[in-house]
């Protein structure tokens, strides 16, 4: 909800109640239970009651999710100054410290409007995740505005301070220097790699071949086991091997369903790298990140970080918000697999451009 509240204007993004939604499910819900009451027959009442509860347990959710206060999310722009809520009061700024204020839009296709910030200091730093550094200026991460605000807060901010141009300089951060190489022992240099060429890394994917060992060393035990349970002699000792013989036929089996379900559609997740960048996937998610939007890459203990090769990074892709770090890096949802971070140690360098450092297994 955006809009005037007295003398302020606020831009919120608090979600708000569900009472519409939740009435309806509730409706749905007692439908299905007025049909199983009034059935004579087995199938129509189980069904009814089945979904009626499924269905009723949804609504439910929802009539608690609106009773609860929600936290509030929230830009305000008053007379004394502007400032940004996130459950309390992240950062706030008056106008006096303000040189000039930007409404500006990503280089992205579905990029959508933000507020950038350009301090009168120049020594201004902020120490709030939601106010993020790009050259000269500091966005407001986490807020983007819809077409039909974008006028609205212009005007208001205008009332204030001085609203400049829309376009951002794309500063590129310059990559630091590669250390020298004795002409001895010159580096070597990966073959060209096509551009269709790709390798496609299962991130959460179990090492098969020692779960195969598992398995096998498990037969035996099994085998082991049974011939005592079978032919042994009908004391302590047969139930002892017996309840062996379960947990290891247990746990072998909770493992092996395990590892299938990392390979299933909606738990598995996959990192393509290509001469064109990596693509991060999963069920619920997918991105891409150009070799050009990236000025060096590092693998500490699993988890793939990257630091962007241009300043205004956070504006032109406010989707990645939620994978930046507090140091201007950024780390990708999930911490590979022992199995995963031997394929991408022995495919990266060949698609990674030779100006992009890289770092293994460091911090």
């Amino acid at each position: 909800m955006t809009g005037p509240q007295g003398d302020r204007f606020v831009v919120s993004r608090t979600d708000g109640p569900h009472w519409v939604q939740a009435g309806l499910f509730l409706c749905v819900a007692g439908g299905f239970f007025w049909m199983a009451l009034a059935s004579t027959q087995q199938s129509p009442r189980v069904m009814g009651w089945v979904f009626g509860g499924l269905i009723g347990l949804l609504g439910l959710n929802l009539v608690v999710r609106s009773l609860m206060k929600p936290v509030r999310n929230e830009l305000i722009i008053e007379p004394a100054g502007i400032s940004r809520v996130i459950g309390g009061v992240a950062w706030a700024l008056r106008w006096d410290e303000l040189r000039a204020v930007s409404v500006v839009k990503g280089k992205q296709k579905a990029a959508r409007h933000q507020v950038v910030l350009r301090p009168a200091d120049d020594r201004f730093e902020s120490r709030s995740r939601s106010l993020v550094r790009i050259g000269d200026g500091f966005l407001v991460a986490g807020l983007e505005l819809y077409e039909t605000e974008v006028p609205r807060v212009r005007e208001q901010l205008a009332k204030h301070v001085a609203v400049t141009a829309e376009q951002v300089a794309d500063v590129q951060v310059p990559a630091p220097p590669p250390p020298p190489v004795p002409a001895a022992a010159p580096e070597w240099v990966p073959p060209p790699v096509e551009p269709s060429g790709s390798v496609t890394i299962h991130v959460n994917g179990w090492n098969r071949v020692l779960l195969r060992w598992v398995r096998f060393f498990a037969l035996m035990i099994e085998v082991g086991l049974g011939a005592v349970i079978e032919f042994g002699p009908r004391n302590g000792i047969r139930t002892a091997c017996l309840v062996v013989f379960i947990a290891v036929f247990a746990g072998v089996s909770w493992w092996a369903v395990l590892e299938q379900q990392s390979r299933s559609r909606k738990s598995r997740v996959l990192l393509e790298l290509s001469a064109a960048g990596l693509r991060w996937t999963t069920y619920y998610r997918k991105f891409t990140i150009s070799w050009a939007e990236i000025a060096e890459l590092r693998l500490p203990s699993g988890l793939l970080e990257f630091r962007p090769a241009a300043v205004d990074f956070p504006l032109d892709r406010p989707d990645l918000e939620s994978l930046r770090l507090g140091d201007g890096w950024y780390r990708l949802p999930r911490t590979l697999s022992a199995t995963a971070v031997k394929q991408f140690e022995t495919h990266i360098r060949g698609v990674l451009p030779a100006g992009v450092p890289l770092a293994l297994g460091q911090g």
